[in-house]
């Protein structure tokens, strides 16, 4: 493995941040999952703890009273006040939603809350539940934007928590991380939340003090975490990452804690994954390889899954290291797979040359370094006559496929289709909802670019110099293995002793390569070839 920023591997995976992202549910799966009220209301009941919607009063002015400032002839008119509602909307409106019509009680609703006071003991619930009918709906940014106005309000206690849950939920997907994780996570008073949501908060705003190098105070928040909590092992390894920032050499303790972590199922598979690549990623950069490849044998992936390509060509250097060039060359093989033909990894090439080298294939070895000048000539092109490296194909999806560049790409992808989708509601929102989250989508969507192509130049310029530095190296690599090529071979000299084959075991079957790739199969493969090294005669 070269020499790579070990630190930006791990902060990629983890600092920085909340839970891996988890597969994006269905409408269904969202209603089932988030809190709701304990029962729903039959017709013409409200919620509990909430004023009877009868009752509820339009703040609009009469139509035929006279505006205490009317505007002077020639001046701009005023928007139009909204329009008297019935307060038997809310009624129809919820019992729609209950009904599972969560489409029929948008509309409705914000047409409620557009009529209805503020002060109104409704109010909280006519936006949660207008929250609830959009995240069905597929709109889940339009529902956050209503909760996260729940969470600031904080006007009524009884909606509060169902809001936050619901916000907290939310968060396992691509999501507004300023608007939930900073400002309302990150910003809560945290001595009336319920048990399992202030211990989220305390997680979060624990982040933030980290991010802003306040580790005190991050240590304050985590401290009120409960050990047997989820947010207690996610705050473990984002303080382990922080402190392996401040250290030149990791100490055995930090590896340790890394690879307790490792074990702890209270994290998700994902998380407990990242903490086993820090414990090998640590233990290679220590140089003990075998630590290392033991290490790698923890990560575990779901069954018939292709596997990340970085693992695989992190194990393949720990192997080459081991001197185990047959078994780096079959990883090798793995990542040739279609499942990795669009990952950029430079690397890959440069590591093959090097295993053709080591057992004198001197012309399989110049076909491999040239292969990555062959395959990466337009990012190459791009990066030395200065260009616009953001519109570079190969280094912007290099760019979106790890870290916060990658979760701000997921974010912009989601603003985009549920913009897409809000184009079916058209006729059943009703004109101001419409119109609203039309606005809301666009706003959106200008922030969500702006904050991805900010994280897109940086993370570019960073694939660009893992692409120079791998280049660089496969300059010196064919110049070596030109020099091998015209070497006068002495007198006497003669060809190594090939290696002992390695006996299969009576569980294991070994089949000609034949082209095909299994997902069950992509960590067994074994290249047989012979050395053509030569060793001289004393």
């Amino acid at each position: 493995m070269t020499s790579r920023s070990l630190i930006a591997a791990l902060t990629s995976a983890a600092l920085l941040v909340s839970p891996a992202p988890a597969d994006a549910q269905s409408p269904a799966a969202a209603q089932a999952t988030s809190t709701a009220p304990a029962a729903a209301p039959t017709q013409g009941t409200p919620p509990a703890g909430a004023k009877a919607p009868g009752d509820a009063k339009a703040d609009a002015p009469d139509a035929g009273k006279p505006a205490a400032n009317a505007p002077t002839a020639g001046a701009e008119a005023p928007p139009p006040a909204p329009q008297k509602v019935d307060p038997g909307v809310f009624d129809k409106a919820l019992k729609d939603y209950f009904d599972g019509k969560p489409r029929d009680a948008a509309g409705p609703l914000h047409a409620w809350l557009q009529a209805a006071p503020k002060t109104d003991e409704n109010y909280a619930w006519g936006q949660y539940f207008l929250a609830r009918s959009l995240i069905d709906l597929g709109l889940t940014h339009a529902g956050a934007s209503y909760l996260a106005r729940i969470a600031r309000e904080r006007s009524n206690p009884n909606v509060l928590p169902r809001a936050l849950d619901t916000l907290k939920a939310l968060t396992d997907r691509p999501h507004d991380e300023v608007m939930i994780d900073q400002q309302v996570f990150g910003a809560l008073d945290l001595g009336f939340l319920p048990e399992d949501t202030g211990a989220y908060a305390h997680y979060q705003q624990g982040l933030v003090d980290l991010r802003v190098g306040n580790e005190r105070w991050a240590n304050t928040h985590f401290a009120k975490l409960s050990e047997t909590s989820p947010e207690a092992s996610r705050a473990k390894f984002a303080l382990l990452v922080t402190r392996l920032k401040q250290v030149k050499e990791p100490s055995d303790e930090i590896i340790s804690d890394f690879l307790a972590l490792s074990e702890d199922e209270k994290l998700t598979r994902e998380a407990r994954n990242e903490a086993a690549l820090a414990v090998a990623r640590l233990r290679y950069e220590r140089k003990d390889f075998q630590g290392a490849l033991e290490a790698y044998d923890r990560v575990k992936l779901p069954e018939l899954d292709p596997g990340r390509a970085s693992l695989y060509l992190e194990e393949a250097w720990t192997r080459y290291k081991l001197g185990e060039l047959r078994a780096s060359l079959g990883i090798l093989t793995t990542l040739d797979a279609p499942s990795f033909r669009d990952e950029f990894l430079p690397d890959k090439y440069l590591l093959r040359a090097l295993i053709y080298r080591d057992l004198c294939h001197y012309l399989p070895a110049k076909r491999a370094a040239k292969e990555l000048t062959r395959r990466f000539a337009d990012s190459l092109e791009a990066v030395r006559n200065r260009e616009d490296l953001t519109q570079d194909v190969r280094l912007r999806r290099a760019a979106n496929a790890r870290g916060s560049t990658q979760r701000a790409a997921r974010f912009l992808e989601t603003l985009e289709l549920e913009g897409e989708r809000l184009g079916r509601y058209a006729g059943s929102f009703g004109d101001r909802l419409f119109s609203h989250l039309t606005k809301l989508y666009d706003l959106s969507r200008a922030e969500a670019v702006r904050v991805h192509d900010a994280r897109l130049a940086e993370a570019v310029r960073q694939e660009a110099d893992t692409l120079l530095r791998a280049a660089e190296q496969v300059r010196l690599m064919e110049y070596e293995v030109g020099l091998k090529l015209y070497e006068r071979v002495k007198k006497g000299a003669r060809i190594v002793a090939p290696e002992d084959e390695q006996i299969l075991s009576p569980t294991q079957t070994a089949y000609r390569f034949d082209g095909e790739y299994w997902n069950d199969e992509l960590r067994s493969y074994r290249v047989r070839i012979d050395s053509r090294c030569i060793e001289e005669t004393p």
